[in-house]
């Protein structure tokens, strides 16, 4: 009961903080520069790369500097694609933590005197997203219509009047390439086609020394990335140890572990497990070294994580453990506009309760994965690893 107080007090001082700002005189308008609002993660961000060139090539155009906001996470990489005029790194800890770390962003936001804010997320947050573009003072404020995935009904009735224009978003799913395609054609009236981002095209991809010297004579290696966002939407590990083991045994590749900081355990777990040889990288990149590694890779075996879309973008064969939560938008892959690059291979078990927005309905025993994930066999794993690799000579 006390945390519940406590939670409505902060919940109340963000909102006043917000408040003021949204009050605060808005310093020197520049007509020609734009804000747009990008604050999800690393895997919406990859998704949105082409949807977002195409914005930023139609603002230049009309004599534009834009501006990004972007998660802090992904924020360093962004600015090495050198997509944007300039980009702003917003915490989110921090942006829910601490008032004053709020309250500066919000400052920071409200002295660009943008003339034009745009939030192209589907799945908008009232205290993220909204907020920002609240605060802004931009005079055109535009965001998607959006669902309530991420927010409650009463919130979005009244965020919705935070903006001048909302873009139509149909309600049906949609795969978020092209959903993001969706709110570019909305957003300047233009024809625009829902098709996977081109990392090479846009990044170096170059290897660094260390991974160069680690990899060795191994002109050939594939990527395992066992982690997921939750526990509960991770094959185990035992099995990805299985498949190692089976590609070793087939096509003789080293293979190469790789995840975040948090995965550093689960990777050495892995490593351990498995009798094939095995490179712990885990927890040693950057955004853009894990993209290099990626893209140098015969093929990624990984849970639904933004390595799936860091692999598609560089046209790299991959194998993704797929659960139902938002099954339909971000896997599997749907394009309206196709080339040479495969798209990634989802493996389901399929389940009526598909859709579920991770919500499980089932019980499962303490850090056990949900069923829909812990049903998927390895027969079927291996097989489309399988074809991948293909005859061994």
């Amino acid at each position: 009961m006390l945390n519940d107080v406590i939670g409505k007090i902060r919940y109340a001082a963000l909102l006043c903080v917000d408040t003021l700002l949204a009050l605060l005189w808005k310093g020197t308008q520049h007509p020609d520069r734009i804000l747009v609002v990008r604050v999800d993660a690393i895997g919406d961000f990859i998704l949105w790369i082409d949807a977002a060139q195409a914005t930023v090539k139609y603002y230049k155009a009309q004599g534009k500097k834009v501006v990004l906001l972007a998660n802090a996470i992904w924020a360093s990489w962004a600015k090495e694609l050198a997509i944007f005029d300039d980009i702003i790194a917003l915490d989110r800890h921090l942006y829910i933590d601490s008032l004053l770390y709020r309250f500066r962003i919000g400052y920071r936001i409200r002295m660009l005197g943008c003339a034009i804010a745009v939030h192209p997320t589907y799945s908008r947050e009232w205290l993220f997203g909204d907020a920002i573009v609240r605060i802004s003072g931009a005079e055109e404020r535009i965001g998607s219509s959006g669902n309530n995935s991420n927010i409650t009904s009463p919130q979005k009735r009244i965020s919705d009047r935070w903006y001048t224009r909302l873009i139509y978003s149909d309600p049906s799913t949609q795969m978020e390439l092209i959903r993001n395609a969706e709110f570019v054609k909305g957003l300047f009236g233009i024809d625009f086609r829902g098709k996977l981002p081109n990392l090479r095209a846009t990044s170096e991809l170059r290897l660094d020394g260390a991974f160069a010297a680690a990899i060795g004579d191994s002109p050939r290696y594939y990527v395992l990335f066992p982690g997921a966002g939750f526990k509960y939407r991770q094959w185990p590990v035992r099995s990805f140890a299985q498949i190692a083991e089976r590609v070793y045994r087939k096509a003789g590749w080293q293979g190469v572990v790789c995840g975040g900081d948090a995965d550093r355990e689960l990777a050495e777990q892995l490593c351990k497990q498995c009798s094939a040889p095995l490179l712990n990288w885990a927890g040693r990149t950057d955004l853009s070294q894990l993209a290099a590694i990626v893209a140098a890779a015969q093929l990624l075996l990984t849970n639904e994580t933004s390595a799936t879309h860091l692999a598609a973008a560089c046209g790299v064969p991959t194998v993704c453990i797929l659960g139902g939560g938002h099954y339909g938008r971000f896997m599997p892959y749907e394009v309206e506009q196709t080339d040479d690059r495969p798209l990634p291979h989802a493996i389901i078990h399929q389940m009526p309760c598909f859709g579920c927005n991770w919500r499980c309905i089932y019980e499962r025993s303490y850090g056990a994965p949900v069923p829909c994930i812990e049903q998927i066999g390895m027969a079927e794993v291996w097989q489309a690893i399988s074809k991948i690799i293909g005859p061994v000579i």
